[in-house]
């Protein structure tokens, strides 16, 4: 009898363990051999790679404020293609007042002309969906050269569950900092310091399934702690393939 109850148990626990398995070995990762910053990129590369949409547009409504007061509103057209194109459209198209990120450069067009540019890698393109298209080398590269230490990490606890922080240990820091929810993987939080020295808070808000993917539909913009703008998402669709004229900058 109790060799019967034995080869029970056993078998009970194989079936389970198998289970587990099934699941997938980077669930059991990702929640037990997490060191650093940089195992939180790499588990997110693994779970998304190429899931979000590769070309999509959308209509952004956007609220501005100053000292905590609405002071206006405007609504730009945008188009993307992951890894590294990104156009905006101001307001009424036919004006031609626009702005295309494409190869880590940024191009400023008023009345369809071109009137400035600078180099950008625009890290909001590259977390909220490039990096999905890039090798984890490269995700780890560019947001150390925007003065991300994904070498650094701590753990944060909130409404959201567990939050990894990348880009410092020490809570309450004022480091560059990237915050990925522990559930699903997903940015929930931004923290850089401008080129102006400016403190810029990025949370996004509200999220939607975007092909294998999320795309952020609600995100909030705080510079030194106040509200600067309010940004919706809507009316988000998947492109095949943008007109060739799309992402031209010459």
């Amino acid at each position: 009898m109790k060799t019967i109850f034995n080869l029970i148990f056993i078998s009970v626990c194989f079936s389970s363990y198998s289970q587990i398995i099934e699941l997938g070995a980077e669930n059991l990762t990702a929640q037990t051999d997490i060191e650093n910053g940089n195992d939180v990129i790499n588990i997110m590369y693994k779970k998304y790679k190429k899931a979000p949409c590769k070309s999509y547009t959308f209509s952004q409504k956007n609220t501005l404020y100053r000292n905590d007061s609405i002071i206006g509103n405007s609504v730009w057209y945008e188009s993307i293609e992951f890894p590294d194109k990104f156009r905006i459209d101001y307001d009424d198209k036919t004006k031609g007042n626009y702005v295309i990120f494409k190869n880590d450069s940024a191009f400023y067009f008023r009345s369809h002309k071109l009137k400035k540019s600078n180099s950008d890698q625009n890290i909001l393109l590259l977390l909220l969906g490039g990096m999905y298209y890039r090798e984890p080398s490269q995700i780890i590269k560019r947001l150390k050269k925007e003065g991300f230490r994904t070498d650094l990490m701590h753990i944060e606890e909130t409404k959201l569950g567990k939050i990894y922080v990348l880009g410092t240990n020490k809570p309450d820091s004022e480091e560059n900092q990237i915050w990925v929810e522990g559930k699903e993987f997903k940015v929930v939080k931004i923290i850089q310091t401008m080129r102006d020295k400016s403190l810029m808070e990025m949370t996004f808000d509200a999220h939607q399934k975007n092909c294998e993917g999320y795309t952020e539909t609600k995100v909030t913009f705080k510079r030194n702690g106040k509200i600067e703008q309010v940004e919706e998402y809507y009316d988000i669709k998947t492109v095949s393939k943008f007109p060739a004229n799309t992402f031209k900058t010459n």
